[in-house]
């Protein structure tokens, strides 16, 4: 699971159409999400601007910026600036994009409560009861069907917000059948995860009736970490293909290491990997994913042919300041201080329910494997209400790893601040950021600092110039 990438800003849909699971969503909302979606979450691109699409039909170049010739300065934007017809597309997504995040939240919460009242629970029990008396078998029959129900009532809004909107908007390079490929595997991967959350679950709440919501807790901290381990060779695999940087761009690790090693840090050149994200978006990001020795950097082809050298390795020093500042680790510990009071929340608030209308539902108690739906219902809500508390540990490290590369680049890149705000115009216009996002729609859902706070910040820090120190990379210069 990566922590984030270089650009996505705001996460406004719960299906995807690859496998996207953020560290600030661990396996709690996994719970909530692999029923309304199949799972919500990481891979590419739920880390950055404004949540692009994949790329659909206009030619890139109606996006780029013309490059300046080799050697030439190029002015750094001073806001984020986009012409008439770029605002009117920008502000277009945005909306869209609005509509089937809103859309997307209230098809979850009345699936789950149609299922809840109406029995569908209650029929799923029934039928694993006639299975097996063990919990884990019983699992095994319910996760695949409730999960598989659930994906088909969605299809419909994955398919129009996760391929034909992005197609039609210019960022998406799909075809239908590797989208719908992209999202049977998501669909399995969301039947396995189910089915473990499930076991799990219902198991920890049958033992410990009035703990359960610690004892979950607990148990989904070392569960959401294997996951995070084994997603860059396991999951990540399955969608892209990935190769070592320095096999097609030798000159540009080069400078990366020599930028890296003027501020102390190694990252081995194995860890610098280059993802052919053309092969179905034209968006541009970077990202980190894993933990321990499945930690990486990687960067999408598409932003490689985007920007010129300079521009690269600014949001390759974004990156590495996930990497170096241990950003992943440090937003997954407060991100689950913030499940640990939703946990809480839950299960008073579900607990409370089953006693109140449980009886007249068919539900037996808490640990009755009916009363899924009714969970789902629960931690959904509370996660959308969690949302702004998740997202602003996340903007606090996007803007910690701007500050990084700004810093890091200083002393390898001739001028760090216009080459960052280049490079964030650039990976506006083409992810189709939006320009005025209100700040409440930040607050609530944005997991990065717009662009417009982000080329203002990379215009306006440069401590050097005044002979201050830095604050992440010292006495190296």
């Amino acid at each position: 699971m990566k922590v984030t990438g270089y650009g996505d800003e705001c996460r406004r849909r719960w299906a995807s159409p690859r496998w996207r699971v953020n560290v600030r969503l661990p396996f709690f909302l996994l719970l909530a999400g692999f029923c309304s979606a199949p799972m919500a979450a990481v891979a590419g691109r739920t880390v950055r601007g404004s949540l692009p699409a994949e790329p659909r039909q206009l030619p890139i170049a109606y996006f780029q910026q013309s490059p300046a010739p080799e050697g030439a300065p190029q002015a750094a934007p001073q806001h984020f600036t986009l012409t008439p017809e770029q605002r009117a597309r920008a502000e277009a997504w945005a909306r869209i994009g609005d509509i089937t995040y809103v859309a997307g939240l209230l098809l979850a919460i009345a699936l789950n409560l149609i299922f809840w009242l109406r029995g569908f629970g209650v029929g799923l029990r029934n039928l694993a009861r006639r299975v097996s008396c063990r919990l884990i078998v019983k699992c095994l029959v319910i996760a695949p069907l409730f999960v598989g129900a659930t994906a088909l009532v969605n299809l419909p809004l994955d398919y129009y917000a996760g391929h034909l909107l992005e197609r039609r908007f210019g960022l998406s390079t799909q075809t239908f059948a590797s989208w719908f490929g992209d999202w049977g595997k998501t669909l399995a991967l969301s039947i396995i995860a189910g089915a473990v959350l499930l076991w799990v679950f219902y198991g920890v709440i049958r033992r410990s009736p009035r703990r359960w919501w610690f004892y979950f807790w607990l148990a989904t901290i070392p569960l959401a970490l294997f996951v995070m381990f084994i997603e860059p060779w396991v999951v990540e695999p399955l969608f892209y293909k990935f190769m070592p940087l320095a096999d097609s761009q030798p000159a540009l690790v080069g400078r990366i290491e020599t930028m890296l090693g003027n501020a102390g840090v190694d990252i081995p050149p194995p860890r610098i990997l280059l993802m052919n994200a053309s092969s179905k978006t034209t968006a541009l990001n970077a990202y980190v994913s894993g933990v321990g020795a499945s930690k990486r950097v990687v960067v999408w082809d598409t932003t490689l042919r985007a920007l010129t050298p300079d521009e690269t390795l600014l949001v390759l020093g974004h990156e590495t300041g996930h990497y170096v500042l241990h950003h992943i680790a440090k937003e997954f510990a407060l991100d689950e201080g913030v499940l640990l009071v939703i946990f809480y929340v839950g299960y008073r608030v579900f607990r409370a329910m089953v006693r109140r209308f449980g009886a007249r539902t068919g539900l037996e108690g808490e640990g009755d494997l009916a009363s899924l739906p009714l969970a789902i219902l629960i931690l959904t809500v509370l996660a959308f209400l969690a949302s702004p508390a998740l997202n602003g540990i996340s903007r606090h490290y996007e803007h910690q790893a701007d500050q990084y590369g700004l810093e890091v680049a200083y002393g390898v890149v001739p001028d760090p601040n216009a080459a960052a705000a280049r490079a964030e115009q650039t990976l506006g216009v083409i992810d189709l950021a939006q320009p005025d996002p209100s700040r409440l729609k930040v607050f609530w859902l944005y997991t990065h600092p717009p662009v417009e706070d982000r080329i203002r910040f990379e215009n306006d820090y440069h401590p050097w110039t005044g002979g201050r120190p830095m604050e992440f990379v010292r006495g190296s210069r």
